[in-house]
């Protein structure tokens, strides 16, 4: 249960009292710290958490769900983050967790203290074990207290360097997705649907791409799925952005096997002849890629099986070559790659 203190019931309350509820949190709100002892009882673990407190750090949320817990920060760089000084040795690092008992010694201090501040002296006066975060936690932007807005745009950009990973050009489609999704990952991370609006622009751009094929335009089609292998790159570092130490992000391979699966079609539709005739190609091109994407061999298999890469293969082959040899010739490349690999892997 999340509980918010709060003065009345605020635009800012209800904005965050809803995010919870749609994350699946059940929330209650309350006007005083008096009542927090009538809703956690002794036994309860309560977590304390500073306001404006960017909470991203594994280490930190490993520690306070393992048991009663006090973050701590060297003082030095603690309170030049804004962070509360304990003493000449330590900060506090804004989040505690502590047994519902300690809210006893709340009922003593009167009407007007800072309850996060008043939990935090009872929680080391009862000797609560302490975890110090590295320094370094602070600079990287995982654990950090949000100021301002300029600050929240500073902090933004150290979150998004650590959340998404840095693909090298050896990934070219993750990395083109990479810098095209960064300005607004952030904004799309914070609704719940834009993996889901991302997995449906898939699918239809596929569906497009192959009507295309089908109507005989054949470099058209292929440029379409050329667009739209990038689309599973976003959901995945979207999902990288989205994703929290109490639910990892989850991948949706399924995305990627639907962009192969046009490709496929893609180059069998075109082919004139059997159904045999016109799958035996494409079905090799289609199975080379999935064993490349097993393949553990040397550096270069990484750009090898790049869909960016082999899309833009398949779509200069189908201007230059007719169909067929098109496939044939995209199938012998990659068994060719694929066997040098296994050679490699073997050596």
């Amino acid at each position: 249960m999340l509980l918010l203190l709060a003065r009345g019931v605020t635009g800012e309350a209800n904005e965050l009292r809803h995010a919870a509820e749609d994350a699946g949190m059940r929330v209650q709100l309350l006007g005083s710290a008096e009542a927090l002892s009538g809703v956690v009882q002794p036994g309860d673990s309560l977590l304390v958490m500073h306001e404006d407190l960017l909470p991203f750090c594994h280490e930190a949320s490993s520690a306070l769900v393992e048991d009663n817990c006090v973050i701590i920060l060297d003082a030095g760089a603690g309170t030049r983050a804004g962070f509360e000084r304990i003493d000449i040795d330590r900060a506090w690092g804004g989040a505690l967790m502590i047994d519902g008992a300690a809210l006893r010694g709340l009922s003593g201090l009167g009407g007007d203290f800072a309850p996060a501040s008043a939990l935090l002296r009872i929680a080391l006066q009862q000797g609560t074990r302490q975890r110090r975060l590295d320094a370094g936690t602070l600079g990287s932007g995982e654990w950090q207290l949000v100021a301002s807005d300029e600050h929240a745009a500073r902090v933004e950009q150290l979150w998004l360097g650590h959340m998404l990973e840095r693909p090298g050009l050896l990934r070219p489609t993750a990395w083109l997705a990479h810098r095209l999704l960064k300005p607004f990952a952030a904004g799309l991370a914070s609704r719940t649907s834009a993996r889901a609006g991302i997995a449906a622009v898939t699918v239809l751009a596929l569906i497009g791409a192959l009507a295309a094929v089908y109507l005989g335009h054949v470099a058209a089609g292929l440029g379409g799925i050329l667009v739209a292998a990038l689309l599973p790159e976003f959901a995945r570092q979207l999902a990288q952005v989205s994703a929290t130490p109490s639910a990892p992000s989850r991948n949706w391979p399924w995305l990627g096997w639907l962009v192969d699966g046009a490709l496929v079609a893609a180059l069998a539709l075109p082919i004139e002849g059997s159904l045999h005739h016109m799958l035996f190609a494409p079905l090799m091109v289609g199975a080379a890629l999935l064993l490349l994407d097993r393949a553990s061999g040397p550096r270069w298999v990484t750009l090898v099986r790049d869909r960016g890469i082999v899309l833009v293969v398949a779509l200069v082959a189908s201007v230059l070559l007719p169909a067929e040899e098109a496939a044939m010739l995209l199938a012998a490349l990659l068994t060719v790659f694929l066997l040098f690999s296994r050679l490699r892997e073997r050596a």
